[in-house]
């Protein structure tokens, strides 16, 4: 509740995100962020990096629910960042790190490759992902990309596969959200 306060003081302000209603809130940003948690069973302190994290969706709400987990959120709009800044150290959630930037910048400045058991993102454009995310992957690491169509063969790239999808309608009729969950072909 105290994120979501905070969400709400804030985009008066500096416009986090066009969702303003609680209930919108807790089903649009919540609820389907946590739904990364039905497409795998998270090892015990995975390693997950949140690409155009935004507000912090789905990183945050993943961490308060799995405090095992060591989050890095990357986020380039300074504004957004700010708020995550805050809202961690509100929150005192530990193990996360923010990176204010593109996801090309903290490839550039993160020389350690090889890093990450999981690579999520809700608001970016998957073949970005496609393109770095097999680089910044562990061994066996994976992608979950969160979108309100399931993925096919025909628009992930070749070098990825399908491992499982989790598809459900959102409360309220906010609309069908799938999570997908994708491994290097490699």
């Amino acid at each position: 509740m105290v994120y979501l306060k905070q969400l709400q003081i804030w985009n008066q302000s500096f416009n986090l995100t066009s969702i303003t209603l609680d209930d919108e809130i807790i089903i649009k940003h919540f609820s389907d962020s946590m739904a990364a948690l039905r497409v795998d069973d998270m090892k015990t302190e995975a390693k997950l990096l949140d690409v155009g994290t935004g507000a912090g969706f789905p990183g945050i709400p993943l961490k308060i629910a799995r405090p095992d987990l060591h989050v890095t959120l990357v986020e380039p709009v300074k504004k957004k960042s700010s708020f995550l800044h805050f809202i961690t150290g509100l929150l005192q959630l530990k193990n996360v790190t923010i990176f204010d930037g593109t996801l090309e910048k903290f490839m550039n400045k993160h020389t350690a490759y090889d890093e990450f058991d999981y690579v999520t993102t809700r608001a970016l454009k998957h073949d970005v992902i496609f393109q770095y995310g097999a680089k910044l992957l562990r061994q066996d690491g994976k992608v979950i990309l969160y979108s309100s169509q399931p993925i096919t063969c025909t628009n992930i790239s070749s070098n990825w596969l399908l491992v499982n999808d989790y598809s459900f309608q959102l409360q309220r009729g906010y609309g069908q959200r799938v999570i997908s969950m994708l491994k290097p072909s490699a």
